[in-house]
């Protein structure tokens, strides 16, 4: 079983195909990374080098898979940071020629947009997830930032509006589920499994500091364990688990950056996260 994962990778640190890659494999799964952009850290840090590739240097990359053969084969699609809004096209390119030979592959989008009122992808990027991948998702990861620009209106940190904006995508495009993540609370960071019947909220610690990479970890243990369970319940448990695993050992050693060693060292051992039904 093997992930093709198209997102971003970073040199120093753990976001997009540097945190994806090492846990989906934990998880027991192969996985193949197209990366959108080739950076030196999370741009985060308020500085950073390297090149954002172009839309067509991916599609060769993909064309060379396809080539191959081994598209067939393929277990799901992640997609997560895409850099250009055209790149969206070749992330829809992957999807539907994967679906030509396995028409039920799952297709997880973790929307990377921006967070707390702030988009921080490229002009169009948002509209070209919304146009071009949000139709053909089965399980889409929004912070709530994100959750509102792909519902066209803000979302309100509060579950009846979150589940509700959450159920109209749902029913506009046929959606299995949406995982919206990072809902701060007073002292407890919330993560809701949202699906046309159920609404299940896993708490974890809030802690002072904020983490890079957290919600690419979180999309590709779901991706992981959807595969290994095909139940969106179990998965998100399993996700949910994680990140709280990675949030509480990268905070005791006082990093921004994840600690992905010792969080995949704990992984096989990390329990899933209490699921408490909030309909």
């Amino acid at each position: 079983m093997a992930i093709l994962s198209i997102q971003s990778r970073v040199s120093y640190g753990y976001v997009g195909n540097s945190v994806a890659v090492p846990a989906i494999q934990a998880a027991g799964l192969e996985v193949w990374p197209l990366d959108t952009v080739s950076f030196s850290n999370h741009p985060g840090h308020g500085q950073f080098r390297g090149r954002v590739r172009e839309a067509e240097e991916v599609r060769e990359e993909l064309d060379g898979l396809r080539q191959l053969g081994v598209l067939t084969g393929l277990s799901a699609v992640l997609s997560g940071y895409l850099g250009r809004p055209d790149t969206a096209s070749i992330v829809a390119e992957a999807v539907d020629d994967a679906r030509m030979s396995n028409p039920a592959l799952p297709f997880i989008l973790d929307p990377v947009i921006g967070d707390h009122g702030r988009r921080f992808v490229a002009e169009g990027v948002a509209e070209a997830i919304r146009d071009d991948l949000l139709p053909r998702a089965d399980i889409v990861t929004p912070n709530l930032f994100e959750l509102g620009v792909l519902s066209g209106r803000e979302v309100a940190a509060d579950r009846r509006d979150i589940s509700g904006a959450a159920r109209g995508l749902i029913a506009a495009h046929g959606l299995t589920a949406i995982a919206v993540t990072g809902i701060e609370q007073t002292d407890r960071i919330a993560n809701l499994l949202i699906t046309a019947a159920h609404c299940l909220e896993a708490g974890a610690r809030r802690f002072d500091r904020g983490f890079n990479g957290t919600g690419d970890l979180f999309a590709a243990l779901l991706a992981a364990w959807f595969v290994k369970s095909g139940n969106v319940q179990t998965a998100f448990a399993r996700a949910a688990g994680g990140l709280e695993l990675a949030t509480r050992v990268t905070d005791r050693a006082g990093r921004r950056e994840l600690l992905l060693p010792e969080i995949l060292r704990n992984l096989k051992r990390c329990r899933p996260a209490a699921l408490a039904d909030r309909c």
